[in-house]
């Protein structure tokens, strides 16, 4: 229910505003449905045929002609029907603000005809027409909200207070107010509750009984006092359980979405780019000739862009959109990449802009987005380079509308627009006549046959797009408003002008004398505003626009609501004869003012949050001029904006009221929603702790600092070189959105080198940070450490150089890099780091020495052992053949996989072994040790498993399970004690375990109608537990997990996710099973209790790689097929992230230290290892003293082993 205080034509909010909500966001409805629903209300318009029925049944002339006086003949709608005047139209001091006796005096004559007419209606009208034209405010509002569907009803409560001790006879005035008197109030009253009853849940529905009072209800009186105080404690955890719910089925449904193999944002960019192009040609009229010429660009040899250029609202929008629906027929299977510059904060700055169409780029011909994270002066050649990727077989449109309409707030450059295109590529972008872009464009390509000027609509254009408006609307106009409107379209026959004008002409009935129809477009733009101002108020219109335009990307109804309620200049005018119990103002202004806008408005997404802003330029700059053109007005709005997004006037503080008399309080308060920069999260369901326990305030980080700036002209200290700040917003914002205060911070400070050294860091970082704005401290570290390892730097840039020691010891923990491994500031952006090569394929932590991992690099031939802290190789065996896997056997021996055999190596002295005798399966040649003498490897015939001595290759041992079983899995517990292998050859398939100390099969664990997916399957280090991923034989339901005790060879636990695991690992030290998802989040299940511990969120792709340090307390994941380049480490008992990396190369190999102290990596193109230590208010100087590795005579060489064995 909506509260509208106050406002005395509430009347006017009908359910049309609760479908528009609906549409766009969620509702919670709160139904206050007690003993009556209000009155009836006067019906907007009656249709003709009812209309003059009812005339002719009233007897008395007197009646007919209160209803002649007040519904007039509306000829221009379609049907023809008689409309409800305004009240001010025979009761004019219903609007007097200066007398407070005549308003009363017009209100109370507005009550009685009221009533007369509701009387009237109710003696003539049928029933059918009662139901029709006689329902009230509430009766509309709960059809529209909670009959809607079944999901509204499972989102609304309802309220029913109903009083003991009512006078059942002679019921008191006072009393009136409370319950239906009249039979027919009462019958409907029934009707809507028993159709709540059958709707709602029992738990849905509060019920109260109240003793009545001859005061009626008042909180002096105790009982009425207690039943607020129970209403308020019963409906408190409901509303929250409620909201839970929809934020959780929201998530639920959000990460269900595949994003057709893309990223997320640029996905909700695409989208929302696409309906803004639907809506655009949807409406769109001739202009033949021009898309004939588009066509031909498309269809030619043209190696030039195309520039679609003309006058303030000529249409350019409308025909890119048109001639992208076209496209679809003109071409076959061709790629199209358009932009409608403004729609989005995504797509507002020619940064954002170029980076998204990169995006789409890089998606559409093979590259990693990440490659499209550039400046603009570096974007021009990397656009280049993938635009070269199109082909015959492939060619690419790209469509950009409205070049010179980037904000101010990012780059205008056009350096980036190439003089010549590749083959099978061609570029269309349109920018207005008087434009600095224009006549750059017009400097870079000098043929002048690529420059086509959009011509204004012909007559009959502009006609069929006007009759198109008011079809649409179901009006029409007579033959002197038609004579008129042709008139004004040949004098400006421009597509604004016409919507503009077709928008006016639908409010018209054929009664008026005069039309408000201005010869140019900005005058007819300030027509619409000064009847917007006569319609609802100077000052209200003024102030509500004024802050549209000042926001930065619009407004949602909830803030502007909130911000309204703070206006006292608007409140006044609200409440000039009365003083509302709660100082707010009401929906209906904002409902009203959008209502009339809205052909000119539009909705944008931010954050999941739906804002409204201007559609048209032309609006934004007349509303600019008008609302904003004075410092005052400026300063009115900015300091409204920023006291909401700072919480001024929020969390119960009390707003002064201007004081007109005695007695009167200074301070109300006004109800607005707090905006702290996090919100913080009830702990209702463990679902990924960083999620769940806060939600960055996205708009108060976009918004603060840009009306900051219009306000004062200095974000300097308090946003920019405030790096917690800065940290917040990147974890909760864009890094693009960080950059903008950048750019707005330089306007002022062009000189200051620092500013421009934070900017170099964030553009090359932006990538990553756009990913996950936690690694900010990793980033900088990683980029500054040679900048500032130059002493002279640090006087150069002292702030920076502070930042760069905050990042040294992080007040988060994060990934430090103990060497330079990402692109530096002030190097060339496209310069590609390494050569591509891929030199590492597999990372094996060293048996006993947290401080050694080891290397393997198949092509190459090639094993190493390297210390993660001097990152460099210890040790160095070469001449290997195809090294595929290595297991350690102890310290210093290793088992290796060579193609199809099994070597033995050691590291310390660099030595070939020996070859064990038996050859492996090529397919699956899967191996495990048993202890430092003994290995066991499934068979060539994949029928059984031999164990095999290490000390002379003599196969001593052979496990068979049968004829004609073929088993394709092979585990080993670390301690050498169980052997674990899945048999594919029985139905259903079958986990055999050995117990390879006593050399016999253990059991032959199996599930009716199931199969083992085995490839997905871990054991403990101890061998007590088993888990292993399992799916339905003959279902399609996603997979699942089992864990086996393999103490007892029982089931012990059984977990359902709900979506497919891709990876698996296990542990007993830490007592949980964590697994892979399908859908890119990780779980965490108690292996005592089997309750799930935590839902992981972060990653974008399905993470197939888990590594458990030996304490089971931190896991590091990673996706390795590289849709997702990061690698984030969980502390598995909290559910915490620890830290997020996202290198500038791609990921080929991983491995966290034994002691969850270290993430090492091998990187594309990198022909060594990079350790990243893991700190947290200490630096990478703080970690201990490495143990030497074996003979240290041995240290650094390399074995040359090509001739060995």
């Amino acid at each position: 229910m909506k509260l509208m205080l106050g406002c005395l034509m509430h009347s006017l909010i009908t359910w049309v505003s609760l479908v528009a909500q609906a549409r766009d966001s969620h509702i919670v409805t709160v139904v206050f449905l007690n003993e009556t629903f209000g009155n009836a209300l006067l019906p907007k318009v009656i249709e003709g045929p009812d209309f003059d029925q009812a005339i002719s049944a009233m007897e008395l002339d007197t009646d007919r002609e209160l209803f002649w006086k007040w519904y007039h003949w509306d000829e221009n709608a379609q049907p023809p029907c008689y409309k409800l005047q305004p009240i001010s139209t025979h009761i004019p001091n219903i609007k007097d603000s200066n007398s407070a006796s005549l308003h009363q005096e017009a209100v109370q004559d507005w009550n009685n005809e009221v009533k007369k007419m509701m009387t009237i209606m109710r003696m003539i009208f049928n029933q059918e027409q009662k139901e029709k034209y006689l329902s009230t405010v509430m009766e509309q509002e709960i059809k529209q909200s909670v009959f809607m569907n079944q999901e509204s009803a499972k989102h609304t409560l309802w309220i029913c207070r109903k009083f003991t001790h009512f006078p059942s006879h002679n019921i008191p005035n006072q009393g009136k107010v409370y319950v239906a008197v009249e039979p027919e109030s009462k019958k409907r009253l029934d009707i809507l509750q028993s159709e709540l009853k059958e709707r709602l849940d029992d738990i849905r529905m509060l019920k109260f009984r109240v003793k009545w009072h001859n005061s009626g209800m008042n909180p002096e009186v105790p009982e009425h006092a207690q039943f607020v105080e129970d209403l308020c404690a019963q409906i408190s955890p409901l509303l929250i359980s409620i909201i839970d719910g929809i934020i959780e089925e929201d998530e639920t449904k959000e990460e269900l979405k595949s994003y057709l193999g893309i990223e997320k944002r640029l996905f909700h960019e695409l989208m929302q780019q696409s309906l803004m192009c639907q809506f655009r040609y949807k409406n769109f009229q001739g202009r033949q000739e021009l898309l004939t010429k588009i066509r031909r660009y498309l269809s030619n040899d043209s190696c030039v862009p195309l520039i679609l250029h003309g006058d303030v609202g000529c249409g350019k929008s409308s025909l890119i959109a048109k001639a992208m629906e076209r496209c679809c027929e003109w071409l076959v299977d061709v790629p199209l990449v358009v932009r409608f510059v403004g729609l989005t904060p995504g797509s507002s700055t020619t940064e954002q802009v170029l980076r998204s169409i990169a995006e789409q780029c890089c998606a559409l011909f093979g590259d990693h987005p990440a490659e499209a994270a550039k400046s603009v002066r570096h974007m021009s050649s990397f656009l280049m380079h993938i635009w070269s990727k199109a082909c015959k077989l492939r060619p690419l449109v790209i469509m950009i509308d409205g070049v010179d309409q980037v904000k101010s707030y990012g780059s205008t450059s056009l350096e980036w627009v190439p003089r010549e295109l590749p083959e099978h590529v061609k570029l269309i972008m349109t920018v207005r006549d008087d434009s600095p872009q224009m006549s750059h464009l017009q400097s870079i390509i000098e043929d002048r046959a690529c420059f086509l000027k959009i011509p204004a609509l012909t007559i009959d254009e502009s006609h069929n797009k006007f009759d198109a408006i008011l079809k649409q609307h179901h009006r029409s106009v007579n033959k002197e408003q038609r004579e008129l409107v042709s008139k004004c379209l040949q004098e400006c026959p421009l597509p604004l002008y016409v919507e503009i004008v077709g928008s006016m002409a639908c409010e018209w009935t054929g009664a008026e004398t005069q039309l408000p129809l201005k010869s140019t477009l900005m005058e007819q733009i300030s027509a619409v505003f000064d009847d917007l101002e006569t319609a609802y108020g100077q000052v209200e219109v003024s102030h509500t626009l004024g802050y549209l335009t000042a926001a930065k990307h619009g407004l949602s109804d909830s803030e502007m609501i909130d911000i309204l309620s703070c206006d006292e200049a608007v409140l006044e005018k609200i409440f000039v004869h009365c003083t509302p119990p709660v100082r707010r103002c009401s929906s209906l202004l904002w409902v009203q003012i959008t209502r009339k806008l809205q052909p000119f408005l539009m909705k944008t997404i931010v954050a999941g949050i739906c804002l409204l802003t201007w559609r048209h330029e032309s609006f934004r700059d007349a509303a600019r001029d008008r609302y904003l053109g004075t410092g005052d007005q400026i300063s009115m709005c900015c300091t409204a904006l920023i006291d909401y997004f700072q919480s001024k006037w929020a969390n119960g503080v009390k707003k002064p009221v201007p004081v007109y008399e005695a007695g009167v309080e200074e301070g109300k308060d006004r109800y607005v929603l707090d905006q702290p920069t996090k919100y913080r999260g009830s702990n209702m369901s463990k679902i990924s702790v960083q999620s769940l326990f806060s939600r960055h305030n996205r708009r108060k980080l976009d918004e603060l600092p840009y009306q900051v700036l219009q306000l004062r002209g200095r974000i300097l200290e308090e946003f920019v070189l405030n790096f917690e700040w800065v940290y917040e917003k990147l974890c909760g914002s864009d890094t693009y959105q960080v950059l903008e205060d950048v750019s707005l911070a330089l306007r002022n400070h062009s000189n200051n080198i620092e500013l421009v050294l934070l900017k170099e860091v964030l553009e090359l970082a932006a990538y990553g940070l756009g990913y996950d704005g936690r690694q900010f401290y990793s980033q900088v570290y990683g980029r500054l450490s040679t900048l500032m390892s130059d002493p002279q730097n640090h006087e150069t840039y002292p702030i920076i150089k502070n930042l760069f020691d905050s990042a040294a010891h992080a007040p988060v923990p994060c990934l430090l890099p103990l060497t330079v491994c990402l692109q530096e500031p002030f190097q060339d952006q496209n310069m590609k780091l390494g050569d591509g090569q891929v030199y590492f394929n597999a990372l094996i932590r060293a048996r006993h020495n947290p401080h050694y991992v080891i290397t393997l690099s198949t092509e190459r031939g090639e094993i190493a052992v390297w210390n993660i802290f001097t990152m460099s190789p210890v040790r160095t065996l070469t001449g290997i053949t195809q090294p595929r896997k290595l297991k350690m056997i102890d310290d210093y021996r290793c088992l290796v996989l060579c193609g199809r055999e099994l070597r033995i190596y050691n590291f310390d002295e660099g030595l070939f072994v020996m070859k064990l005798r038996e050859v492996m399966n090529q397919k699956m040649p899967y191996f495990g040790l048993h202890d430092k003498d003994h290995v066991v490897a499934l068979s060539r015939s994949r029928m059984y498993v031999n164990m095999m001595n290490l000390q002379n290759g003599d196969c001593v041992a052979t496990f068979k399970v049968g004829e004609d079983r073929f088993l394709n899995s092979l585990m080993v517990s670390e301690n050498g004690k169980i052997c674990v292998c899945g048999d594919e050859t029985q139905k259903p398939s079958a986990l055999l375990v050995w117990d390879l100390e006593l050399r016999k099969l253990m059991y032959d664990l199996r599930i009716p109608h199931h199969e083992f997916i085995t490839r997905l399957a871990a054991i403990t280090k101890e061998g007590h537990y088993v888990s292993c991923v399992c799916r339905e034989v003959d279902e399609p339901a996603p997979n699942f997990i089992v864990v086996y005790d393999l103490q007892s060879g029982t089931l012990f636990k059984k977990w359902k996710p709900g979506v497919n695991v891709i990876s698996i690992a296990i542990s007993s030290a830490g007592g949980c099973v964590v697994v892979g998802l399908e859908d890119s989040k990780l779980m965490a299940y108690d292996l005592i209790t089997g309750n799930p511990r935590w839902t992981l969120k972060g990653h974008t792709a399905p993470p197939n790689t888990i590594r458990l340090d030996n304490r089971g307390l931190q896991c590091l994941t990673l996706d390795s097929l590289g849709r997702d380049r990061s690698v984030r480490v969980w502390d598995i008992h909290s559910g915490n992230s620890l830290a997020v990396l996202t290198p500038d190369q791609a990921i080929t190999a991983c491995e966290i230290s034994s002691d969850g102290k270290a993430v090492v990596l091998a990187l594309e193109g990198r022909n060594e290892i990079v350790t990243f230590l893991l700190c947290h208010k200490s630096g990478v100087n703080d970690q201990g003293t490495p143990k030497s590795y074996g003979n240290d005579t041995n240290r650094g060489k390399v074995f040359d082993l090509s001739q060995a064995g």
